[in-house]
């Protein structure tokens, strides 16, 4: 794919296990450089020597959203993608409305919000058996609610407030066709440059 001069970047938020991986994938095998808010926390982690689970990685950011400004992730992401020469980037897991408002300022960025029923995420979530995810519904349950709201204002993983300030908003019930053909529609409708 040839890349092009002008910026593009992409935002992705959503729930756990709602598909946000594979709108990320999608995007990587078009070309987009790819980034996460959660790597850095991750980095973090592993810097303070911290077992990596979906609490341990939860609680961090909230401490770092406290200590240092709620949008710490996203600029410190930012900041990485900026660097790098490629001009097509897709930033994933943006969990708090700091994080979005901050990445909203920039030119040509654009959030996707990816959702799905909460039952059929579980059950996505189960299959991938990623390292940091919850086992149990109870558990998932306790790891989903913290990050649909978790902190006061800005401060805090605030899914709802994410994905009403969504561009555009993807409802996973259905195939992983399903879901790129949503994408790919949108893309063709938005830009006249053919990025996907």
């Amino acid at each position: 794919m040839k890349l092009k001069a002008k910026k593009l970047m992409i935002g992705l938020t959503g729930p756990i296990a709602a598909g946000k991986g594979i709108v990320a994938e999608y995007l990587r095998e078009k070309g987009f450089f790819y980034s996460s808010t959660s790597e850095r926390i991750r980095e973090e982690c592993r810097r303070r020597k911290i077992e990596i689970t979906r609490e341990s990685l939860q609680k961090l950011a909230d401490e770092l959203g406290r200590k240092f400004e709620p949008e710490v992730l996203a600029k410190k992401t930012w900041e990485m993608v900026n660097k790098q020469e490629n001009p097509l980037a897709v930033i994933d897991s943006i969990r708090n409305e700091a994080e979005v408002d901050f990445l909203k300022a920039k030119p040509n960025f654009y959030l996707i919000g990816v959702t799905a029923p909460r039952r059929l995420r579980y059950q996505r979530m189960i299959s991938r058996s990623r390292e940091s995810d919850p086992i149990t519904w109870k558990d998932f349950l306790r790891i989903d609610r913290a990050d649909f709201k978790s902190g006061k204002g800005k401060i805090g993983r605030d899914m709802k407030a994410c994905l009403k300030k969504a561009d555009l908003l993807l409802r996973n019930t259905g195939t992983v066709k399903d879901l790129e053909k949503k994408l790919i529609k949108w893309f063709k409708i938005k830009f006249k440059e053919n990025y996907v």
